[in-house]
């Protein structure tokens, strides 16, 4: 018989690991990070790692690649179709590109090993900076922003589980994993990328 226990024996995994990769599998689809930095990600993270093969067959079975950044830790999987990926509204793109412009800038300068720090301030000035003032954000839309980029594991807050963007000195740790989601290399992508949709945003007007 072919079902899912003679697929996962073939393996070779041991019981215990057999019985997990379903519920990792459905973690990844849910939410495609995976940190070894972070508690509630650690055993997951490692399970991944020590059986990195097997996980890599079993997703591209379902058309799906894993990924590994190897200096910040972090497993992600991408769809290889069209079907499972994200689409996200103009302001959303805007602000990770913000957020990729901000962590860059931030390595850079004071030489980080670990995810860099920024305010809210920071992050409005810099989206401001990107956009053009006339395309600032009200507090509604900010705060459902980040709350969605804190859902999918790029940005953390610093104090407390809320997100109140009236603080300007309210603190967000950038992932690395927000240089996977838009892996750009250069300053002059980065450009291209702010060039790509300022453009989207005038044939919207």
């Amino acid at each position: 018989m072919f079902n899912t226990a003679t697929v996962l024996e073939s393996t070779g995994l041991p019981e215990r690991v057999r019985r997990d990769v379903p519920r990792i599998i459905n973690r990844l689809l849910g939410r495609p990070f995976l940190y070894q930095d972070v508690e509630t990600d650690k055993d997951d993270y490692y399970t991944v790692y020590r059986h990195r093969p097997v996980f890599e067959t079993l997703l591209a079975l379902a058309g799906f690649t894993l990924l590994h950044d190897d200096y910040h830790r972090v497993f992600q999987i991408v769809s290889n179709f069209s079907y499972c990926r994200t689409r996200y509204k103009l302001d959303e793109t805007l602000m990770i590109v913000v957020l990729r412009k901000l962590y860059e800038e931030q390595v850079e300068q004071l030489s980080l090993a670990a995810d860099p720090v920024v305010t809210i301030g920071e992050v409005r000035e810099e989206y401001r900076t990107i956009t053009g003032k006339e395309r600032a954000l009200g507090i509604g839309q900010y705060e459902r922003i980040l709350r969605h980029l804190r859902r999918l594991g790029l940005i953390e807050t610093l104090e407390g589980r809320s997100i109140d963007v009236r603080d300007s000195e309210a603190r967000l740790r950038l992932r690395g994993s927000i240089k996977m989601i838009l892996p750009v290399q250069t300053a002059d992508e980065m450009e291209a990328w702010v060039r790509r949709y300022r453009v989207q945003e005038a044939d919207e007007a």
